[in-house]
């Protein structure tokens, strides 16, 4: 998807050829949950803020068919959220992947995240649609944009662009970057090939 990730991503036909079709996997019930399921799911909850007995999305209903695994995606995507990268910068970096990865549910999801909890604006949601070469970036936005699309392209920050992310960056948020975009193209690939439904409020590559 790399290829496609400067603005010329067909909308219509990557959303139909995830979102369009069923799930690969089903959801548990939330009301039937297997014991691990049942633990792994107040742990979360907990981590998260919400009650105990309270509403379990689709979303979690269908990683918590791997339990171990759900945790141990949520931990390391908590520690990311308090991590050391910006909120809004953290976002920039992940709805560029997002769209790299054509990836209708995350996408959608850090669109809301962005602009509610990181002060993005519609504008700058846009322009990570078209990634660096987008006019409007200031120096160290424009070197997140490249150093995701860098990352996706050879797995790897060239020294141009972490010379200019150095300049704002400490050590410790350098080597949180990589790790940032590797973690979201991970969640990406999942949730593209299981198909996860979007939720209500989430309408996918359109959204902005």
């Amino acid at each position: 998807m790399a290829g496609e990730g400067s603005g010329n991503l067909d909308i219509d036909k990557r959303m139909a050829r995830i979102v369009g079709k069923p799930p690969r996997i089903e959801p548990l019930d939330e009301n039937n949950l297997p014991p691990e399921g049942q633990e792994a799911a107040i742990e979360i909850r907990a981590a998260f803020g919400l009650p105990e007995d309270g509403f379990m999305p689709e979303s979690f209903r269908m990683m918590l068919v791997h339990p171990a695994l759900f945790k141990g995606q949520m931990a390391i995507g908590i520690a990311l959220a308090a991590g050391a990268i910006p909120p809004r910068e953290r976002e920039l970096a992940i709805l560029r992947n997002a769209w790299l990865c054509g990836a209708p549910y995350e996408w959608g999801e850090h669109v809301n995240m962005g602009r509610q909890r990181a002060g993005l604006t519609a504008e700058e949601v846009e322009r990570c649609t078209h990634g660096s070469g987008a006019a409007g970036w200031n120096e160290h936005d424009r070197a997140i944009m490249r150093g995701v699309e860098e990352l996706q392209a050879d797995h790897m920050i060239s020294d141009e662009t972490w010379a200019v992310l150095a300049k704002t960056w400490d050590d410790r948020q350098l080597m949180e970057f990589p790790v940032l975009v590797g973690i979201y193209t991970a969640t990406a690939m999942q949730q593209n090939s299981v198909r996860f439904r979007l939720d209500g409020d989430n309408p996918g590559l359109t959204h902005r």
